[in-house]
C-alpha cells in the first residue's frame, strides 16, 4: 500500500467516507476504499447512471479548476460530495474528493430511493444498499469536507502526488520489461494504469529520457539479439517473441540499430 493509499485509509477508519485522488485528466490515481460502495456499484450498474456519476465527477473538477477551492455539493441521486484541488510545487495537479454519504433524515432516505428506482426496479436490493450507506449529519459532513482540505493542503506541501507519479512510472517501465512480447499500445497502458495519453507520453519522457514507444522498441531489439545469439529458433519466431508482429518490419528495425539484419547475425553465431 502506497503513501497515499496509507491516508486515504487512515481518513477512512476515523470518519467511514470513500475517498479518491484523481489526476488533472480525471482519472483514479488512488482511492480507499477501493471499490465503490454497495448503493453506488448497485446505481452504477446501470450504463445511464454510470454516466450520469461521470458527468458529477467532470462538474466537480471543472468547478474547482475555475475557482482553486473546495466544492461540496449533492450529485445527481443526493449523496453528499466534497472536491479539493492538490498542488505540486505550486502547480495544480490533481483532486482529492470525499463522497458517498448521506444524512440520515425520512426525507433524504424517500429521496435517494426514489431517485434509485427510476433505474433499478428492485425495492429490497435498493432498500439493502441504502442500509449499507455512511450516514451522517450535515454538521459532521461539512466537518468532514475540513479535515479533507485540510489532508489536501498536507499533500500539497509535501508533494505526495508527484511521488506518487514518480513510482506509477517505475510501474510502467517494469511493466514493459515484464510484458515486452506482448501487443502494447499507449492506449492500453493509459487504461491498464488509469493516466492520460499527455500525462504518460510526457512524464515518461520527462523521467526517463525517452518515449515510451522508443524504450519498448529498444528493449525488443536487445531481447532479440539476445535470442539471436543463443537460440536455435528462427528468426520469424524470435520477433514473434519479442513482441514484433511483422517480422518484415523486425528486420527493418534491427538493421537500422545494429547495422546487421537479423539473419546474418543469427548464421555468424551459428557457426
Amino acid at each position: 500500500m502506497d503513501e497515499l493509499q496509507v491516508i486515504l485509509k487512515d481518513l477512512y477508519l476515523v470518519f467511514g467516507l470513500n475517498l479518491s485522488i484523481f489526476d488533472l485528466a480525471g482519472h483514479l490515481v488512488t482511492s480507499y476504499p477501493v471499490s465503490n460502495s454497495a448503493f453506488c456499484h448497485l446505481v452504477k450498474s446501470n450504463s445511464k447512471v454510470l454516466e450520469l456519476c461521470k458527468n458529477c465527477d467532470r462538474e466537480a473538477f471543472d468547478y474547482v479548476k475555475k475557482n482553486g477551492s473546495i466544492y461540496i455539493y449533492r450529485c445527481h441521486l443526493g449523496l453528499y460530495e466534497a472536491c479539493v484541488p492538490l498542488y505540486t510545487y505550486g502547480i495544480h495537479s490533481g483532486f482529492f474528493m470525499m463522497g458517498q454519504t448521506l444524512t440520515d433524515t425520512d426525507y433524504d432516505r424517500n429521496h435517494i430511493k426514489r431517485k434509485a428506482k427510476e433505474y433499478i426496479d428492485d425495492d429490497s436490493t435498493i432498500d439493502e444498499a441504502i442500509e449499507q450507506i455512511s450516514f451522517h449529519t450535515k454538521e459532521q459532513i461539512l466537518a468532514f469536507a475540513d479535515v479533507v482540505n485540510i489532508v489536501a493542503e498536507y499533500i500539497t506541501l509535501t508533494n505526495r502526488l508527484e511521488a506518487k507519479s514518480k513510482k506509477l512510472f517505475l510501474e510502467v517501465r517494469k511493466y514493459l520489461i515484464n510484458n515486452y512480447s506482448q501487443n502494447i499500445t499507449i492506449d492500453w497502458l493509459c487504461d491498464y494504469f488509469y493516466v492520460s495519453r499527455a500525462t504518460l507520453i510526457n512524464n515518461f519522457k520527462s523521467e526517463y529520457g525517452i518515449t515510451v514507444h522508443k524504450f519498448l522498441l529498444d528493449y525488443r531489439l536487445k531481447k532479440s539479439m539476445e535470442m539471436l545469439k543463443n537460440s536455435k529458433k528462427s528468426v520469424q519466431d524470435i520477433a514473434l517473441e519479442c513482441g514484433f508482429s511483422d517480422a518484415n518490419y523486425f528486420s527493418k528495425v534491427f538493421k537500422k540499430k545494429y547495422n546487421s539484419s537479423p539473419s546474418n547475425i543469427k548464421k555468424l553465431y551459428s557457426k
